[in-house]
């Protein structure tokens, strides 16, 4: 395995997605404080969206200095976050329906599990498709 050192562009753009993470975090925590809303969805619709964030600001910062190999990889991460995001939102809203409680630890380990799991799968249809 290769270590490749990241340009000051790269790391500025995953410090941008942690900040944009926590702007987006604290709009929902006062909309849902204001509403006075609290249930899974809630939680998960806040907390599921750091991977997706950090990714997307990297890839936003970074996208002219880094190499096409890495922004296909970005280009992926993002997609796979989000598929993989809406797939849990759907499992909670169901559950929720069927008044289904799942704690709080149980919902985060699964959500980043399902993100996970679509990462790896698109990871492989792309090594897939290059051979």
């Amino acid at each position: 395995m290769k270590i490749r050192k990241k340009r000051p562009e790269e790391n500025s753009g995953i410090i941008f997605g942690g900040v944009l993470f926590f702007i987006v975090m604290a709009l929902i925590l006062k909309t849902s404080t204001l509403l006075n809303i609290s249930n899974q969805i809630i939680v998960w619709v806040t907390v599921g969206l750091a991977a997706l964030m950090v990714t997307t600001g990297h890839y936003i910062v970074s996208r002219k200095v880094i190499d096409e190999k890495t922004r296909n990889e970005d280009i992926i991460a993002i997609k796979g976050n989000l598929i993989g995001y809406f797939l849990w939102i759907i499992v909670l809203i169901i559950a929720d329906l069927l008044k289904i409680g799942i704690s709080t630890f149980v919902m985060l380990v699964g959500g980043y599990a399902t993100i996970l799991l679509v990462l790896v799968y698109m990871n492989k249809r792309v090594i897939k498709e290059q051979k």
